[in-house]
């Protein structure tokens, strides 16, 4: 996978707002006139100083349908009483607001919501399960709650719309309609483009799901006689292209688990999608797991009632100008019904699991788990190391990750599942022709020359020649892979350079999962068969994984078994006896280490492992080594988490 920067027109727009946020992970920003490669990237042009932008807080509230109940109360309480706590001010509510979309229903869902129109803009879309009431009956309980600047797409009114606040754009549609809506989405993006830093795409389903997701639903398993199906099919490509090129979040709901991944286009440029969890009375299991054909998976959670509580979930995005910082939440509980009582709700239990920061001046590379069988073929790809190549600042300063090997990271099983052709109904007329488009949309066909990490036999027909024949999609075992991030702002007040954001390698604990949300034990347990990743029929292996790493799914601060070198360049205005390496940890800048305890010579790769440089005393050999290596005019430093970074003047 490449590692690249990613700019845009806009430049001028990165001056603000990194510091403020707290948290640390981050993506890549897209446009046509992106420059990648692996040598220095160019800098972009120099940015001018722009005045402190506001903050705008997102959230989302995934899937609220109870069931028997008819609405979740319980949960929708609890994520919109965190959601306001968190300061939302706009809550994007991602369909299945109801379980039949009744009158009674909507009364319900409306009633709570309207406890919280005084501090909060709903967003709200139509899910599938919505789509069993009628139209009406929506429209009478959403329409005022949808903004009058809204841009509604022709024909649709209230299920489809668009919204601009602050620089951020908005485009919400319904259930379904994402196959026929490319060319409102489309004029949407062109129309403000030049205008905004950020767009947020919400629908219900998945792009690609675990579970659902339009790719296997409408493409493989897609049907002759269903509109949706075949309009899916033409505009699959354009959106990935659409998307990726404009940095588009595509946010669903639907699939009652939580999971965030990179999607790539024909050309390997990415988006973000996440499956934003549920606030329902029920949790879902692991099906078809990633789509490692177009898809890499960097974080998956599945609660579901069969194994113990479920989750609530909560997503907050904030948004300062060009900077996003990106944390996703969940609330355990035993609640299954409203007759159940609100139970551990009334008090929840809210634990951060996923997080990133981006803004949209970028480098980012995939990082696959150190797992990786020895002696396969790398497919160009599979690269567990943290090393990347130079990505320049807007105003020419360099830095890069050295060194570091991605040997803490998440794993879960899926569940065999199996489909079957219809001739004559179905696109595919045959089995084998079903497995081919398996292979050509959604999995890698193990081949020597391309191996397959995920299974030996992603898909396979099986009973050929039967009655019974169809595609298996075996159970298999998936570690996760990593979005690395490095992310750039111009110079804050005390920093003598730019700021640096480093993302994406502290944000896995070693957890292993099944289908289902037990939890196993990756340095015990053994894969399913042909998961290993080198064509045989062995499972993945049991991992040792490094000190501190803590198998929970919340993330804790400092040392939790990750260890990565980044190296900063000096500023060319700036002499390196008045300078050292700090990190912004909140509210100021701290040097990584004493002036004393800085290394003169270049950066070894034993280094990374705990040898310590010659030079350095050993009262020093405790705290976080850093050296400045002359030769490159560039400060190195030894981390183990990941942190907002800059080069500032020695005390």
């Amino acid at each position: 996978m490449p590692f690249s920067l990613h700019y845009r027109k806009r430049i001028g727009a990165i001056a603000c707002g990194l510091l403020a946020l707290s948290g640390c992970g981050s993506d890549s920003d897209r446009d046509d006139d992106v420059a990648e490669g692996p040598d220095v990237s160019e800098p972009a042009p120099a940015p001018q100083p722009q005045p402190e932008q506001k903050i705008l807080r997102v959230g989302v509230l995934p899937d609220t349908q109870g069931s028997s109940s008819g609405v979740a109360e319980h949960p929708m309480r609890a994520a919109l009483d965190k959601l306001v706590q968190e300061g939302a001010e706009i809550v994007l509510m991602a369909g299945d607001l109801t379980e039949n979309g009744t009158q009674a229903e909507y009364a319900q869902w409306r009633a709570i919501a309207d406890e919280y129109t005084d501090r909060v803009t709903l967003l709200p879309i139509m899910g599938n399960h919505d789509n069993k009431g009628i139209d009406q009956d929506y429209f009478d309980t959403v329409g005022d709650l949808i903004p009058a600047d809204a841009t509604h797409m022709p024909g649709s009114k209230y299920k489809n719309y668009a919204v601009v606040r602050d620089n951020v754009l908005f485009i919400n549609l319904s259930y379904d309609w994402l196959p026929f809506a490319y060319d409102f989405v489309e004029a949407q993006i062109d129309a403000h483009r030049e205008r905004v830093d950020h767009i947020i795409l919400m629908t219900h389903n998945s792009f690609v799901g675990n579970r659902y997701g339009m790719l296997r639903e409408k493409i493989l398993e897609g049907y002759l006689s269903e509109p949706s199906d075949v309009a899916f099919r033409e505009v699959y490509d354009k959106y990935r292209t659409l998307f990726a090129a404009n940095d588009v979040v595509y946010v669903s709901g639907h699939e009652h688990m939580y999971s965030r991944s990179q999607i790539r286009d024909i050309t390997q440029r990415q988006f973000t999608q996440i499956v934003a969890g549920s606030a329902a009375y029920k949790g879902y299991e692991n099906r078809y797991g990633e789509h490692e054909q177009v898809q890499n998976t960097v974080m998956v959670k599945m609660a579901s009632e069969s194994v113990g509580p479920i989750d609530t979930n909560v997503s907050v995005f904030t948004i300062q100008g060009p900077a996003v910082d990106y944390r996703a939440y969940y609330a355990p509980h035993t609640v299954l019904a409203n007759s159940d009582g609100p139970r551990e709700l009334a008090s929840p239990d809210w634990r951060l699991f996923d997080r990133y920061t981006r803004t949209t001046t970028r480098c980012e590379k995939i990082v696959y788990p150190g797992s990786i069988p020895a002696g396969i073929q790398a497919n160009n790809m599979y690269d567990p190391g943290y090393r990347t190549a130079p990505c320049a600042s807007p105003s020419g300063q360099s830095a890069r990750l050295l060194d570091g090997r991605n040997e803490v990271f998440n794993r879960y099983d899926t569940r065999t599942r199996a489909m079957a052709v219809e001739p004559g109904v179905t696109f595919a007329g045959t089995n084998r022709e079903l497995e081919s488009l398996m292979y050509r949309y959604m999995f890698i066909r193990h081949e020597s020359w391309r191996p397959n990490l995920n299974n030996s036999q992603r898909a396979r027909v099986i009973d050929e020649g039967t009655p019974d024949e169809e595609v298996e999609i075996r159970a298999t075992t998936i570690d996760l892979s990593k979005h690395v991030t490095l992310s750039w702002k111009t110079r804050e007040a005390g920093a003598l350079s730019d700021t640096l954001a480093v993302s994406g390698i502290s944000g896995q604990s070693g957890i292993y999962t099944d289908p289902y949300g037990a939890i196993k034990d990756i340095t015990v347990d053994v894969g399913l068969a042909g998961s290993y990743g080198d064509g045989s029929e062995m499972g993945k292996q049991p991992v040792t994984l490094p000190a501190g790493a803590t198998r929970d799914w919340r993330l804790q601060a400092g040392d939790t078994g990750h260890k990565y070198v980044l190296e900063f360049s000096l500023p060319a205005d700036v002499a390196a006896q008045d300078a050292m390496l700090a990190r912004w940890d909140g509210s100021t800048w701290v040097a990584l280490t004493d002036a004393e305890c800085v290394s003169a010579q270049a950066y070894r790769t034993e280094f990374l492992s705990g040898t310590i440089p010659s030079d350095v005393d050993g009262a020093c050999a405790g705290g976080t080594l850093v050296g400045f290596d002359a030769a490159r005019s560039a400060f190195w430093a030894r981390l183990v988490e990941d942190g907002q970074f800059a080069v500032v003047a020695r005390d």
